[in-house]
């Protein structure tokens, strides 16, 4: 017994030097997840990956996990189960009932109180769009569209109260996987299938559907297939890791991926393929198991969080599967399939496939750090080191020794055409051709470009090439034609050269790629969407694809997409990173350190050990990012609601956190946004982030799309509209109240200098007034008395006519005069001043005649202007005159009223009226000639009397 145990021992511990490690990317409490043991995971309709741990809920977006606990509203910590409904609700079950997820907010459901007892282990919508949930004790609750909730455990026909799983088949028959059975319910009624049916075990964990339509069940028992009423099993001796299986998922092709207590299986075809942490898996114990809508596969852990699976395409060694060092520098294939890795530092290994057979120094190798080695014609293994050359056949090496072989750092090696020996790069000592056991020494001097060689291939035409530090070099018929920057490459350091399957020429130098097409030189950088600059080598896969291997990772290279783009945009899609993110052993790469082998396997070689990689079955990543805008905060505080977003005058910057979600390489992910509103067109980032600051003011909408690393990209856009404040001295409000002050100021000035302009023509017009009064009245009422009194004197009769005509003419002047000056007079411009000169002619006009006045509703303090003072006096005063002259009246009535702004004035008399034949005379023409000139009407009525009604807009 003791002897068995001590072989089981020795058998685990001799097993890591033969596994290999896989591209797992493992993530947990160190990375943000809430806690390592995970018991559910989901992927919603927007990307999100949702995490059920035994505390806390997670989501995780590929860079960063938001954690939820009990105080952001889950009824518990533990979490169980998680659902995405038909409407995009996400349902939470925990050890105390069930959430539901909506618009960000944890929530809870009246209708589910009764649950809040229970722990939830699953939740199942069924296709009437009722659900299920399954208990931990309590069996199945059922939950209808009327807001029933109805329980159903052992006493109804369950196999067993405690219930993991629920599915529903085609014929709308539920299956439940209990504690106790495999229970189904069809029509109302409830059958249980147990070991005795032909389970494998009574213990059930999970179920699936396949595409066909049968169930498959995950056991404590192994796997069972459920087909034509009978059960097909499947256990460790087919192969399973485990049989106690926890979780069941399917892959692209309906295989299923199968977590069990002790690793991982892949059933595909009736056989299973199994992973540990041997290769990479977090833990053994698995929980959950999903396919991502990019086909990545996860595994939530018993106390390793989470890993993911992007498949064995790749393959990593390292000295802990059997390398005697991890600084890779050439892989060579020989004749019966083995592979030879060399390294610097560690010898030479040679991998049958299984095990690796380390050779040192101790083995007769020449020294530990080698650079190169190849396999000649005779299947010998040719090894350059940094201190000699050294020839391995048959399990001995042979040496040369510092006589035959003075230069020792031997860098590059190839062999020549049958019989032309071999050809050997050094570090800074040129070529040595090896011919016949016979060195020939080539240099500078000689007409090579550089003394450091890095590789050597050979041309189709016989011709041979050598990479150097001062460029490329042809070596053909004794003489050397050399290619540097000045035609066409991109560096002199050259690191690797290829020939193509169509016999072009490339080269990987230290600022890109160039190829040689026989005539020119097409050169590919960093410009052209290669993702980094320094180049270590290039390979060309079986379907034409280059491989470039790189410091940042190794490169995949479509020429044919890349020749046949258009643009910019579409020739990035020609390239694509492959990282450590990805499953490669290390980013940075070594020079020459490439090669394709006879299976059409790529082996790249490494600082941190070595990487085989199956091209043919490397996934694309078919599955457009996700993206979201994921944070938003002005001046560094958070925006809780972005429907309606707006910054302030005061501080205009605005920063914007946004991702698209693509698990198979995030950090690869590239971004292209906009901001619409600013003038700016769309802007490439690798960032999740962007800041804006001194916006003007207005409104924006910023815009985001991503694309993936395969060059797809999202199929929407996500935007975020808000508002940049105008300051209040942009604000409509204050510039209308600028404008009304500035109005307000205008009008001021406009009414002072009016009033003041007012004010000296009403002084000038009193003034004028009084001058007139005074100095002309004046005058001619001399005349008038000077008139009259030279008629009492002693003079003719002809003379005393004329003398009397004078002073008749000079009081006529004096009398229109006087209303001139009247009407000058601002002093006389109130509408009582008006009424009273009225009155004051009539009086003394027609003495004797009877007159009544009515003033109605008039303001006598009333100001009005002097031409409507003026005319309304004068059409006043020719009505009076023609009452005097021809009415023969012995009444006379005059009206003056207001009319809401208005006037009417009336003055009729009780007389005979005008006779035809004298309406068309002067004194009618002239008032109407007054009343146009103050935009008045008027109108004379003949019939009982005489009446002239004038009327018009105010006074």
């Amino acid at each position: 017994m003791k002897r068995l145990l001590l072989l089981i021992l020795l058998i685990s511990v001799a097993l890591p030097a033969f596994s290999q490690i896989l591209p797992f990317r493992s993530y947990s409490i160190e990375r943000g997840l809430s806690e390592a043991v995970v018991n559910e995971m989901m992927q919603d309709d927007e990307g999100w990956l949702w995490i059920a741990t035994g505390y806390g809920l997670n989501r995780f977006d590929g860079f960063q996990f938001t954690n939820y606990y009990e105080e952001n509203g889950l009824l518990s910590n533990k979490i169980h189960a998680l659902f995405q409904d038909e409407d995009g609700l996400i349902w939470i079950g925990t050890g105390a009932g069930v959430n539901i997820i909506e618009d960000d907010s944890i929530t809870t459901h009246p209708d589910l109180s009764a649950l809040e007892s229970s722990s939830i282990l699953e939740i199942f919508e069924d296709d009437r769009g009722e659900f299920w949930f399954a208990t931990d004790g309590q069996g199945v609750w059922h939950y209808d569209t009327a807001g029933n909730l109805t329980q159903y455990g052992e006493v109804n026909g369950m196999g067993d109260d405690r219930v993991r799983d629920v599915v529903e088949d085609r014929e709308g028959t539920l299956w439940f996987a209990t504690r106790d059975g495999l229970t189904s319910l069809k029509d109302g009624n409830f059958r249980t299938y147990r070991m005795n049916d032909g389970l494998p075990d009574d213990k059930l964990r999970d179920l699936h559907l396949d595409k066909e339509g049968e169930l498959w069940i995950a056991t404590r028992g192994g796997l069972s297939h459920f087909t034509d009423g009978s059960f097909q099993n499947y256990t460790e001796t087919d192969g399973l890791i485990n049989n106690r299986i926890q979780s069941l998922s399917p892959d692209k092709e309906d295989g299923l991926w199968l977590g069990t207590e002790e690793g991982v299986s892949h059933f595909v075809d009736g056989n299973f393929k199994n992973y540990s942490v041997e290769q990479g898996l977090s833990n053994n114990i698995v929980h959950a198991t999903l396919l991502d809508r990019e086909e990545n596969i996860w595994f939530g852990t018993f106390g390793g969080g989470i890993s993911v699976f992007f498949g064995d395409h790749i393959r990593n060694y390292t000295i802990e599967e059997g390398l005697s060092n991890n600084v890779i520098t050439s892989i060579i294939e020989d004749r019966d399939g083995n592979h030879w890795i060399t390294s610097y530092g560690g010898g030479i290994s040679k991998y049958d496939g299984e095990t690796f057979t380390n050779y040192l120094e101790q083995d007769g190798l020449v020294d530990n750090k080698v650079y190169k080695a190849i396999v000649d014609r005779e299947n010998r293994i040719v090894i350059g080191t940094r201190w000699g050359l050294s020839i391995l056949h048959n399990g001995s090496f042979y040496n040369f020794d510092e006589t035959e072989l003075p230069y020792r750092k031997i860098r590059a090696l190839a062999e020549g055409d049958e019989g032309e020996g071999f050809w050997l790069g050094t570090y800074g000592e040129g070529i040595l051709h090896l011919k016949d056991g016979k060195f020939r020494h080539l240099q500078e001097q000689d007409g090579l470009a550089n003394n450091t060689v890095l590789s050597v291939e050979r041309g189709d035409d016989g011709s041979i090439w050598f990479a150097t530090y001062g460029g490329v070099s042809r070596y053909l018929d004794g003489e050397f034609t050399n290619y540097t920057i000045r035609d066409g490459l991109p560096n002199n350091g050259i690191l690797d050269i290829l020939t193509d399957r169509d016999g072009n020429m490339w080269f990987s130098t230290f600022s890109g790629i160039s190829m040689l097409d026989g005539e020119e030189f097409v050169t590919i950088t960093e410009e052209q969407g290669l993702p980094d600059e320094v180049c270590y080598f290039i390979l060309q896969d079986d379907e034409g694809i280059f491989w470039i291997g790189t410091k940042i990772g190794v490169v995949r290279f479509d020429y044919e997409v890349y020749r046949e783009a258009t643009n910019e945009g579409e020739q990035r899609k020609a390239f694509k990173l492959i990282t450590q993110d990805q499953g490669l052993i290390a980013n940075e790469t070594n020079a020459g350190a490439g090669y394709k082998d006879d299976s059409g396997i790529l082996w790249f070689g490494t600082v941190g050990g070595l990487t085989r990689f199956d091209p043919s079955r490397a996934p694309m990543n078919s599955a457009p990012p996700k993206v979201h805008i994921e944070n938003v905060n002005i001046s560094g505080e958070p925006v809780a609601d972005r429907r309606k977003v707006r910054v302030s005058s005061e501080n205009k910057n605005i920063g914007i956190d946004f991702i698209g979600i693509s698990f198979s390489a995030p950090e690869q992910v590239l971004y292209e946004y906009r901001l619409r509103g600013s003038g700016e067109g769309w802007q490439q980032t690798n960032r999740r982030s962007v800041r804006y600051s001194a916006l003007l003011p207005g409104d924006y909408t910023f815009q985001v799309r991503a694309q993936n690393n395969d060059g797809l990209w999202s199929e929407e856009t996500a935007t975020l509209s808000f508002t940049v404040m105008a300051p209040f001295w942009m604000q409509w409000w204050f510039i209308m109240l600028v404008i009304v002050v500035l109005v307000g100021i205008m009008f001021f000035i406009y009414n002072y200098y009016r009033v003041k302009k007012m004010v000296d023509i009403e002084r000038m017009r009193v003034r004028i007034a009084s001058d007139l009064h005074d100095d002309v009245g004046s005058a001619l009422t001399e005349i008038a008395l000077q008139s009259d009194f030279l008629q009492t004197t002693d003079v003719g009769d002809q003379v005393k006519q004329s003398l009397d005509q004078i002073g008749t003419q000079s009081r006529k002047i004096v009398s229109s005069l006087d209303d001139i000056v009247w009407s000058i007079d601002a002093r006389n411009d109130t509408l009582g001043d008006l009424t009273d000169r009225m009155q004051d002619y009539i009086n003394n006009v027609l003495p004797q005649k009877e007159v009544t006045y009515q003033f109605d509703d008039l303001d006598m303090s009333e100001k009005i202007t002097v031409s409507m003072k003026e005319n309304l006096y004068l059409i006043f005063k020719e009505a009076v005159n023609n009452i005097a002259k021809h009415s023969d009246a012995d009444k006379v009535e005059v009206i003056l009223k207001d009319r809401n702004g208005s006037f009417d004035l009336y003055i009729h008399d009780n007389g005979q009226g005008i006779k035809p034949e004298r309406k068309s005379g002067q004194g009618l023409r002239n008032m109407e000639m007054r009343a146009k000139r103050i935009d008045a009407g008027i109108e004379f009525e003949n019939g009982e009397g005489f009446t002239v009604h004038v009327f018009g807009k105010g006074m």
